[in-house]
């Protein structure tokens, strides 16, 4: 099989191009970029797709970077492709992350692929990577000590991510540009050993093949290929018993602590691994060690306890509910509901309404935690909807007396957290109603009263 059929045989088996797609293409310039865009040029005509060049200068390499631009830009034009570059000094952005230069590269790499993505309206991202750079990436996962999916290494397809190349190997590659007389350019950082993966790709893997294993490559691709059907498995497990256990809410995540301590332990590390990608966006510097570290704190520490994570999240047991948050997620809020009126509340993502009706012989209050009835003759003006502030006193339906606010949200044991995702229903610096708990007595409807005053919460 020629390396077009390959090629071809691997966009059909992991279904990677529709017909028409807009297909952005990673060039840098080097051996694996340039064979990826000739051959998606190749195949244009099959799928009926248009092709654009995008390259990102990283001005590790000074002039050299420049050169590959420049080369870049010439080889797109060549073909009648249209190209887009982008020039980020990466080094400086290295000082100010402290990420590593791969990761500091891929990051600034990717935010520009998805920005022209977007400016475009692309299909897809395609990017050159090979067999080799997946058991490079194998390897040093392991390395790291990774979990399963760590195993999978460079996934064929993701999202709008394909990689056609991911079958073939980097001698198959540069055989078919010399072939084909076909330029290139070469990274000279490629060749340097400092570097991490380089070490890999030139010291260790072809010590393991020579001494160990002639077939590494063959044997890592097995390995992932089985890894990855053993992970979609237990991905289709926790996605059924996710919703059980886990709630999204706009601002943060909360736990159901009785379901999640039925789980398995394994599923837990999962359940908890899942919401942190969810609340966060990724997983990157959540470490085994950090799960482990939340999961028996939520096991074993009192209700009111905080637990600070990396990336700024903080977990906050509460009584029934766990919940996961940004330390600076939650802010004050003070709004003005008019009556009658509807209010949208973003920091909690609610809507409030209020609704004045005559009180009649028939009415028959049908009071609910998000519903209740308020003497409308009592209100004068506007109603204010906030969060907390403190020296906040009520007095509690049924009471006669004042309460703090403060006193009150411990004995109904309300978890801190939640207490600040409480509204606050004001009239005249007179707390009406503790949204969604409690009426204030002073308010409530009695004999003397002629309008009703209807306030609900709407939980998105």
């Amino acid at each position: 099989m020629d390396i077009k059929q390959k090629f071809l045989e691997t966009i059909k088996k992991y279904d990677m191009i529709k017909l028409k797609d807009r297909i952005i293409v990673g060039l840098s310039g080097g051996p694996d970029s340039v064979c990826l865009l000739n051959l998606l040029y190749s195949i244009r005509e099959i799928y009926d797709i248009e092709i654009i060049a995008a390259h990102l200068n990283h001005s590790f390499r000074g002039k050299e970077s420049d050169e590959d631009e420049e080369f870049a830009k010439a080889f797109s034009e060549k073909l009648g492709i249209r190209f887009f570059s982008k020039k980020v000094n990466v080094p400086e952005f290295i000082e100010k992350t402290g990420l590593s230069p791969e990761d500091a590269a891929r990051r600034v790499r990717y935010d520009f692929f998805f920005e022209l993505k977007k400016e475009l309206n692309a299909d897809k991202i395609a990017v050159g990577h090979n067999k080799n750079d997946h058991e490079e990436t194998v390897l040093m996962n392991i390395f790291r000590g990774t979990g399963t999916e760590g195993l999978i290494g460079i996934e064929p397809k993701r999202g709008c991510i394909i990689r056609p190349l991911i079958e073939l190997e980097r001698r198959e590659i540069e055989n078919y540009l010399k072939e084909n007389k076909i330029p290139y350019r070469i990274d000279s950082t490629n060749l340097k050993t400092e570097y991490y993966r380089n070490k890999i790709r030139l010291d260790l893997i072809p010590y393991i093949k020579q001494n160990f294993c002639p077939h590494f490559s063959d044997s890592i691709k097995r390995l992932s290929e089985i890894v990855a059907l053993d992970v979609s498995l237990i991905e289709g497990f926790i996605e059924r018993i996710y919703p059980s256990v886990v709630t999204k809410e706009k601002k943060y995540i909360k736990l159901d602590m009785n379901n999640y301590s039925e789980q398995p332990l394994g599923a837990k590390y999962r359940i908890l691994r899942k919401a942190l990608e969810e609340l966060s966006g990724d997983i990157k510097d959540i470490e085994l060690k950090h799960i482990q570290a939340l999961d028996e704190f939520i096991q074993q520490k009192a209700p009111g306890k905080v637990i600070e994570l990396p990336k700024g999240i903080r977990g906050e047991k509460g009584y029934k509910y766990f919940y996961l948050y940004f330390e600076d997620q939650i802010k004050d809020f003070y709004y003005v509901l008019n009556i009658p009126g509807t209010l949208f509340i973003e920091e909690l993502g609610m809507n409030i309404t209020a609704e004045v009706v005559d009180k009649t012989l028939e009415f028959k209050p049908e009071t609910t935690p998000l519903k209740v009835y308020v003497d409308y003759g009592k209100i004068k003006g506007n109603l204010i909807v906030r969060n907390r502030k403190p020296g906040d006193r009520f007095y509690p339906f049924g009471l006669k007396f004042s309460k703090k606010l403060q006193d009150f949200f411990v004995d109904e044991k309300i978890p801190s957290f939640e207490r600040n995702l409480i509204p606050i229903f004001e009239n005249e610096g007179r707390i009406v109603w503790v949204g969604g708990l409690r009426l204030d007595d002073r308010f409530k409807v009695d004999e003397y009263t002629k309008k009703i005053l209807i306030l609900k919460i709407h939980q998105h």
